[in-house]
């Protein structure tokens, strides 16, 4: 399990002090100016690819069959070798 704060960048030149409230609510040490965050609950997961990335790097993926309805069924193989954003947790079962 984890937790993700979108929008929220990491920082260049100095540490940044972010504290995370029970109701969700983050608020950091920021000294240009306040910024309203809220911090997400990442429920168990496996490996995070991609996706988009996948569907449209057809380089590296030229396994991908064509389907009725225009769906796409990617190789094994090219699954496994895209690029991890995020990796697997322990409870994930990937």
């Amino acid at each position: 399990m984890g937790v993700y704060i979108p929008d929220m960048e990491m920082p260049k030149n100095e540490p940044l002090l972010v504290k995370i409230n029970p109701d969700g609510s983050v608020s950091t040490t920021a000294k240009n100016g306040y910024k309203k965050y809220e911090a997400v609950h990442i429920p168990p997961h496996g490996r995070l690819i991609d996706a988009d990335a996948l569907m449209h790097d057809t380089d590296s993926f030229v396994h991908k069959t064509m389907l009725f309805g225009g769906q796409y069924v990617y190789s094994e193989d090219a699954i496994k070798n895209a690029p991890t954003i995020i990796p697997a947790d322990d409870g994930g079962g990937g």
